[in-house]
């Protein structure tokens, strides 16, 4: 990851997650900081690597591993 994108704006971030992404609302997208779109973005681009032992997704300590919701 160069320099630029670890501090894009959020508009840079958004435009490149829709890329990749092209079924993301951008309103929604927005919302979010340029922290959390980095990840998202990050996770996007690790998803179109081929799979295998050497390359695996690591999920940064700050996420719960399961996350689970109750219906109201």
């Amino acid at each position: 990851m160069t320099n630029d994108r670890a501090t894009g704006t959020v508009d840079h971030l958004v435009e490149s997650i829709v890329a990749l992404n092209p079924g993301a609302d951008r309103e929604w997208l927005i919302t979010f900081d340029a922290y959390d779109l980095n990840r998202y973005l990050q996770h996007l681009e690790s998803a179109l690597e081929p799979r295998a032992e050497s390359t695996p997704w690591e999920r940064i300590g700050d996420t719960p591993a399961i996350v689970s919701r109750t219906a109201a």
